[in-house]
């Protein structure tokens, strides 16, 4: 009876160790239309608009931004969203209609071609942001500026600016990936940084070579979930239960 006891007491210890210890395996985030990509839903067809991607029981919503705002100036405002056949792509509101931009072949990539285009990821729960591939359409300029955050689950970004982005909860201030020319798709480091939002967009301010590109995929990793206290307890209690049965036995 003292070793089941003890036995089951290892199994649950281990059981319980596993759960405390384990993080879940990294999700790519696939955004172009491949056989493989992330199954998603768009939510509306303007300016303002949500693509929302699964997968299994993950949730991440992508919208478009742009400071095209004039008041403050340079402030962002809503800019259409979309998942083209290279990845997400956007229309800010200084592009003409959306279908101009859409058919334009370069606009709806995200640019800072006088104005700067961002997407912004958003989480259900806090994700370390592993990696980010971007796809141009054409030989362009391939840098990026983005931004990791800890930010509410509704936060808006109207009449925000770069300046101000650390009071919505952007911890990590803007963060730059300088990268050549080219038209092959790139993978870039976002470093691990642990958050539930991630803001992309061109490099900010564009430096006189123009940066265009589509987001093709975006990898990250859950962040480990501590075993519920209680959980310890009862298994600290269990061994107490156990220890002292022994004993008793031993004594008998």
């Amino acid at each position: 009876m003292v070793y089941c006891m003890r036995n089951r007491f290892r199994i649950l210890s281990a059981a319980l160790l596993v759960l405390g210890c384990q993080a879940a395996s990294a999700s790519t985030w696939i955004f172009a239309s491949t056989p493989d990509s992330s199954y998603y839903v768009t939510s509306g067809s303007s300016y303002g608009n949500r693509v929302t991607f699964s997968e299994g029981t993950e949730k991440l919503l992508t919208t478009g931004w742009s400071d095209t705002a004039d008041a403050p100036v340079h402030g962002f405002e809503t800019a259409f969203i979309r998942r083209f056949s290279t990845g997400l792509g956007v229309c800010n509101r200084e592009e003409g209609a959306i279908n101009d931009c859409i058919s334009g072949g370069l606009d709806h990539q995200v640019d800072n071609i006088s104005q700067q285009d961002l997407v912004l990821f958003l989480f259900d729960s806090p994700q370390a942001m592993q990696s980010l591939v971007i796809d141009p359409y054409g030989i362009w300029d391939r840098d990026i500026s983005y931004w990791i955050g800890n930010v509410s689950s509704t936060v808006d970004l109207s009449g925000a600016t770069f300046a101000t982005l650390g009071s919505l909860g952007f911890f990590s201030g803007q963060l730059d990936s300088l990268n050549s020319a080219g038209e092959a798709a790139l993978t870039i480091s976002l470093g691990g940084l642990v958050g539930n939002a991630l803001l992309v967009g061109a490099l900010n301010p564009a430096d006189g070579t123009p940066d265009r590109f589509k987001i093709r995929s975006l990898t990250t990793t859950m962040t480990v979930v501590p075993v519920p206290s209680a959980a310890w307890l009862f298994l600290s209690a269990l061994g107490a239960v156990t220890g002292t049965f022994g004993r008793r036995r031993q004594l008998a």
